[in-house]
């Protein structure tokens, strides 16, 4: 009875765990990808195609004007697929594959429609954090002006001319005993 007891409380705490979420934790390049490949699908300009909400982690919902009338998408991103489905038009579904290129943080969508004669990538990125938008900046510099700047700074650190630098370990003989 007791070892019963025992497996009924572990099947329970292992339900109220939380397991790992599949979400992606750029939510502004996964609603980019929503309207721009929604927009292909229906060959419509991406301008026309309205975010509405965030129905769950990863899934939104998505107006466009299609058909003569409003019509309601849902776009779900998750690991490496792209699924649109109509609300009105349910014989509208695609599944559509995609890249994330990590260290630039964007998604990349390869996806031709027949009926839309646009059939370059589609590519969005995730707004960039504060330092990578200071590391970026950094590295936009030219060359000479890295340089220029690492020997104004090599420069500045050394003694002024004629003054010899104080030996390691010795105070400083300007006066003090």
């Amino acid at each position: 009875m007791r070892r019963f007891f025992f497996a009924i409380c572990m099947a329970f705490l292992v339900g109220l765990t939380p397991l790992p979420s599949q979400a992606s934790e750029f939510e502004d390049m996964d609603i980019c990808l929503g309207k721009q490949i929604l927009a292909r699908i229906l060959c419509k300009d991406p301008l026309e195609v309205n975010y509405v909400t965030k129905v769950r982690p990863n899934i939104y919902l998505f107006s466009v004007f299609y058909a003569k009338q409003e019509a309601r998408f849902v776009v779900g991103v998750s690991g490496d697929k792209i699924r649109v489905q109509g609300k009105e038009f349910l014989k509208l579904t695609r599944t559509i594959e995609y890249h994330f290129d990590s260290t630039a943080k964007c998604g990349v969508v390869e996806y031709s429609s027949s009926e839309c004669t646009r059939t370059s990538p589609i590519v969005c990125c995730s707004e960039k954090t504060v330092e990578e938008k200071l590391d970026e900046k950094f590295w936009d510099r030219p060359i000479p002006d890295l340089l220029e700047e690492d020997l104004r700074k090599a420069l500045e650190a050394l003694p002024p001319e004629g003054e010899e630098p104080a030996p390691e370990g010795t105070p400083d003989q300007g006066g003090q005993q």
